[in-house]
């Protein structure tokens, strides 16, 4: 069998597993045995069971969990509550203040954690019933949430460029602050959509009452010790890197100490709340490394069978030129992003990618950021759309994902049109690492 028709296969093979209801990495993994038991010996079985292994050693990976374990700390220490209430109260005069507040929130949290999930589903606890009960649009209400939630994404310390740069060799303090700007567009774009919309539609969002709203300077400026602790918490988890203290492992750890001590400045901290993270942990770590061995046995499958070089040669013969070819992946991580977690598309994508990038001279860590807005774009699409399904896990039973999907819609293209902007002017996102890093 050609290469052409084992390409079309497994994609097939992948996705109708999926339908059937078979988890990502059993999927990935069953059609990887399969396309190695038909082209090889069984013997190269051990060969893949190698490279699952030899990337198990890979120190960058601790990190993950070790941040999955802070945002547990975090979501339950009062840290997040305390930080929705000093931005909102900062914008609690603005049509929108809510919604506002909740976006910025969200950028702030993710500067502390990077996990995408968490925040969402946090947030989504403490300002979705608020944006409710003040009468806000669900339009406006759940698509704040879910958009600003996936700005994790980007803003350091994202989980997505850890593994990333695992994957692709690149410095993973490099694609942090790589990450800043373009996050920091990003969010800016889904405050102004939300102003101005809220301006023009006034009904969307009303305006809260006197005693909520209407603090004074005095009032407003005593809320702002409630942004000590995440302002502690973001300086030592990415003070410790950008000082080259710590390596992106040990800063997670460091997070995860200071997290704990907030827990106790807050009275929070007691057994049953460890105990919880922990669990989510490793609930959460076991899914992640099912998906890590699953996507490496499938790529060493398929580069086995020739696929790597069978796509690159593809994507050469086009001769769509340098640009050309980053729109194309562009339009195939969006394309993915409708029915594959963002581990199993960067797997899956970026070995076979990432050379073609290097060949056309083209930055690696600009590459990143690209894929990490693409993955954001990824997070809003439906039918798959992971931010809509953390939404749905918290909103009450009358709202349907059909809304869910529609108030995510705007925020979607805003980070289709942030994409084209990254994606055209790589300075953007090189800027920060070339002052800071590079000499």
């Amino acid at each position: 069998m050609s290469i052409e028709w084992i390409s079309i296969l497994v994609v097939v093979g992948m996705l109708g597993l999926m339908t059937l209801g078979l988890p990502l990495a059993w999927s990935i993994g069953a059609v990887a045995v399969a396309l190695t038991l038909y082209k090889f010996d069984p013997g190269v079985l051990m060969m893949l069971v190698s490279r699952v292994f030899d990337m198990s050693l890979n120190y960058t990976l601790m990190s993950v969990p070790l941040f999955v374990l802070m945002a547990g700390i975090l979501q339950r220490s009062g840290v997040a509550d305390q930080l929705f209430r000093a931005v909102y109260v900062w914008a609690g005069n603005l049509r929108g203040g809510l919604a506002i507040g909740t976006i910025l929130a969200n950028a702030i949290m993710a500067s502390m954690v990077g996990i995408i999930g968490a925040e969402i589903v946090t947030f989504g606890l403490i300002a979705l019933p608020e944006m409710l009960r003040k009468n806000y649009d669900n339009r406006i209400a759940l698509g704040s949430i879910a958009a600003g939630g996936g700005l994790a994404t980007l803003i350091p310390p994202s989980v997505v460029f850890i593994v990333y740069g695992m994957t692709a060799g690149c410095s993973v303090g490099e694609l942090f602050l790589a990450g800043v700007l373009p996050g920091f567009l990003l969010g800016l774009m889904f405050l102004l959509y939300v102003y101005v919309r809220c301006r023009i539609s006034p009904y969307l969002a009303p305006l809260v009452e006197s005693d909520e709203g209407d603090l004074t300077f005095m009032q407003k400026l005593a809320t702002l010790k409630d942004l000590v602790l995440p302002v502690l918490i973001t300086a030592g988890v990415l003070g410790s890197i950008y000082a080259g203290i710590a390596t992106p492992s040990e800063a997670a750890g460091v997070g995860v100490v200071l997290s704990i001590g907030a827990a106790a400045v807050n009275r929070r901290l007691n057994w049953q709340m460890i105990k919880e993270s922990l669990y989510e942990t490793l609930k959460i770590s076991c899914m992640l490394s099912w998906l890590f061995f699953g996507a490496q046995t499938i790529i060493g499958a398929y580069t086995l069978a020739g696929g790597t070089t069978f796509v690159t040669n593809s994507l050469k013969a086009m001769d769509l030129g340098p640009w050309g070819t980053v729109i194309l992946m562009n339009l195939i991580w969006i394309f993915l992003g409708c029915f594959l977690d963002w581990i199993g598309i960067l797997f899956l994508t970026v070995p076979i990618f990432l050379p073609i990038i290097l060949d056309m001279g083209m930055d690696p860590v600009w590459f990143g950021v690209v894929y990490c807005m693409n993955m954001h774009i990824a997070y809003l699409t439906p039918p798959f759309a992971p931010s809509a399904f953390y939404m749905k896990s918290i909103t009450p039973p009358e709202i349907s994902m059909g809304q869910i999907y529609m108030a995510s819609l705007p925020y979607l293209w805003l980070t289709v049109v942030a994409t084209v902007v990254i994606t055209a002017w790589p300075e953007l996102s090189l800027w920060l690492p070339k002052l800071l890093l590079r000499h």
